[in-house]
């Protein structure tokens, strides 16, 4: 076994706990690390993009008008607004693991109990509570991991954990081609109406409820900044030895690289003020374009014609998007944060142009239809957008120190999600005037937003966590 040593275990002087994480390789402690908050990871996707395969179900079912099949659509994301702002402020004042216990709870066994839904209400509702686990779930899950990890691996481990929300998008085909047959409105799993199966079965990851407990335990970063160094030493201890390295600095040694006190209102000193706008902005961009396309992908391929391969056609997205965040996991490290954000939101942009351009019955004279450049420019999309994903979790960590990293985080993606709340309303409005048209304002809000991200985004890469 290694020893592992810091110059302030030899003259006294405080070590950070930024700095004891950073001369730690990662190891089997990161790795396991990120299967369990992957898994978390894959079933927030499962969460949120179980009701895209259930709304045309419910459009026949419920009779509703495009404009209230966005509203289901968009109930999660509502909750996520709320969700990941209290979800952010909570774990900031109370603790990473607490938040996640309560968070992962609530948005598992509402994915479930929508498949109770008696109307559109009840199902709304429901969705609103998923949502607000899932805020909290995916802006705690993303700190807890970036707090982890050093600094020369943190991009490439967040980027992975979006890896899994690209995964959960695979399993949520895989669970509706196997439930809900393509088109069909009427389908039953043992006399029980499929898409009401759908959801319980999608509530299944509760499971990881009980991985929280057994597996997880409090952020070394959060116990030093609320004074508990001793318990702060014993869990790096804890991370040294399972890496295979010793840790032998005292508990009076440590220090918190942030001690100031917890305080939402931090965000908008003029220190952060700038970043926080930015970075809201940013994530207000990615959520419109993201939710905007997604939620109403199914229909869309549909109406494009391609029915009876609607599953194969939406498994290779799922693929395209995976490999989206591989390739952005090998250069958010080498290329830096901001390069490879800002390309991949604008590639997405034009890549979600060129799918719209593409559809049946748009003719704007460039030459640009037909299945080859429709299908390239949905998988690109994937692609792209993913390759944003992976990186914008990561980057707005890095942007805050620990007392208002989720804050900072669930302040951001909240008001993102109320950009992704607009998306599908706005889609469902304009679905009637074509899906073109639907789907053009997304295509150009992920371009304009990645030349904003990089003419004025600071680059992170290579800064040490406070």
């Amino acid at each position: 076994m290694a020893r592992h040593t810091q110059s302030g275990d030899q003259d006294g002087s405080p070590v950070t706990v930024g700095s004891v994480i950073d001369s730690l390789p990662a190891g089997r402690f990161q790795r396991r690390l990120l299967l369990v908050t992957g898994g978390i990871w894959a079933s927030v996707a499962l969460s949120i993009l179980v009701i895209s395969f259930t709304i045309p179900v419910h459009v026949a079912v419920w009779g509703l008008s495009p404009v209230e099949a966005g509203i289901l659509g968009s109930g999660t994301l509502f909750g996520m607004i709320f969700g990941a702002s209290l979800g952010g402020r909570y774990s900031d004042r109370h603790g990473r693991k607490r938040t996640l216990v309560v968070a992962v709870a609530l948005f598992t066994s509402c994915t479930a109990l929508t498949g109770l839904a008696t109307g559109l209400r009840s199902a709304i509702l429901l969705r609103i509570l998923t949502g607000i686990g899932v805020g909290a779930s995916v802006t705690v899950t993303a700190t807890y991991l970036s707090e982890h990890v050093p600094t020369q691996w943190r991009g490439r481990y967040l980027a992975y954990l979006e890896g899994f929300f690209a995964l959960g998008n695979l399993a949520t085909v895989l669970l509706a081609a196997a439930i809900l047959p393509a088109g069909a409105t009427d389908a039953t799993v043992f006399g029980i109406a499929a898409w009401r199966v759908t959801f319980v079965a999608a509530g299944a990851p509760i499971v990881f409820v009980g991985l929280i407990h057994t597996q997880l335990s409090e952020s070394p970063y959060y116990l030093a900044r609320t004074g508990d160094r001793s318990g702060a030493s014993d869990r790096l201890a804890a991370i040294a030895a399972e890496n295979g390295h010793t840790f032998d600095i005292e508990p009076e040694q440590l220090a918190a690289g942030d001690p100031e006190k917890a305080s939402f209102r931090r965000l908008f000193r003029p220190e952060f003020l700038g970043r926080t706008v930015l970075i809201s902005v940013v994530w207000s961009g990615l959520n419109l374009g993201y939710y905007g396309v997604f939620i109403w992908l199914p229909d869309t391929v549909q109406a494009a014609g391609y029915v009876g391969g609607l599953y194969v056609y939406l498994t290779v997205v799922g693929v395209f998007q995976l490999l989206g965040v591989l390739t952005a996991s090998t250069l958010v490290d080498r290329l830096g944060r901001k390069r490879v954000l800002a390309g991949s939101f604008s590639l997405s942009g034009l890549s979600t142009g060129l799918f719209t351009l593409a559809l049946p019955g748009v003719d704007v004279g460039l030459g640009i239809n037909g299945t080859v450049p429709l299908l390239s420019g949905l998988f690109a999309t994937g692609f792209f957008i993913f390759a944003s994903f992976a990186v914008i979790f990561g980057y707005t960590t890095e942007l805050f120190p620990t007392g208002i990293r989720s804050s900072g985080l669930g302040f951001a993606s909240g008001l993102g999600k109320i950009a992704a709340v607009a998306g599908p309303i706005l889609a469902g409005w304009l679905v009637p005037f074509g899906y073109a048209v639907a789907l053009a304002p997304f295509a150009v809000a992920l371009l304009a937003t990645g030349l904003l991200a990089g003419l004025f985004g600071p680059e992170t890469m290579g800064e040490t966590l406070e």
